[in-house]
């Protein structure tokens, strides 16, 4: 799994890249021709929003640019259950996102530097999910053959009643949590397996693969 499958990347990934590419070369080594590079994969970028728990996407206005580049703002396409698609290249991007309510902003938030980039498990669609309060997460959850999994959430070692109730989709079961440990119980079909201190980080999504079995 991709670092605890972190579905975004943040800066500290950006400058990995930086200095694995960054090699000094010495002055008088001849430098070859470059070769000619394949255009970036492009990917479905899929952005959901959220106030605390509360999905609000269909209110919100949000614009993906170009990491740095805010001035050109790419082009907007919202799908008809209200969820905000765009396709783009592999790369690194700002959004931002603006939360009306009665023909008044009520909020605005900027989520800096995500990398979408075409990661296997992805399957070429990429979620990321900005919530206007400061503190939460989410978990996005699949199954290894693809599509939304079962699954409940607690707080780790809190068993006896669920965190958060599961926002589904055919593709995968997303939780809008307060970032800290929590532990999943996954059913399919007469099976239970349970999956101990998942990590869900601060303002980030997490993409989680259901193991074969209990981690």
């Amino acid at each position: 799994m991709r670092c605890g499958i972190v579905v975004v990347c943040v800066t500290a990934c950006a400058a990995s890249l930086v200095a694995t590419d960054g090699h000094a070369r010495l002055a008088s080594t001849p430098q070859a021709p470059a070769a000619s590079q394949d255009p970036p994969a492009r990917l479905i970028l899929e952005l959901r929003v959220f106030d605390g728990s509360e999905e609000v996407t269909t209110q919100t206005r949000v614009t993906v640019h170009h990491a740095g580049a805010r001035d050109e703002p790419l082009a907007q396409a919202t799908s008809p259950d209200g969820r905000v698609q765009y396709q783009v290249p592999s790369g690194i991007y700002d959004v931002q996102a603006i939360h009306e309510r009665d023909g008044r902003v009520v909020n605005i938030r900027w989520a800096n530097r995500l990398v979408v980039m075409p990661y296997p498990d992805e399957a070429g669609r990429h979620l990321e999910v900005v919530n206007f309060k400061p503190g939460y997460g989410a978990l996005q959850i699949r199954a290894k053959d693809g599509g939304a999994a079962d699954a409940s959430i607690y707080v780790t070692a809190r068993r006896e009643k669920p965190a958060a109730a599961a926002f589904t989709s055919t593709a995968y079961s997303l939780f809008i949590v307060p970032a800290g440990t929590y532990d999943l119980q996954v059913r399919k079909g007469a099976q239970t397996s349970w999956h101990a201190r998942i990590d869900v980080p601060v303002d980030r999504t997490r993409l989680w693969i259901v193991p074969d079995g209990p981690e």
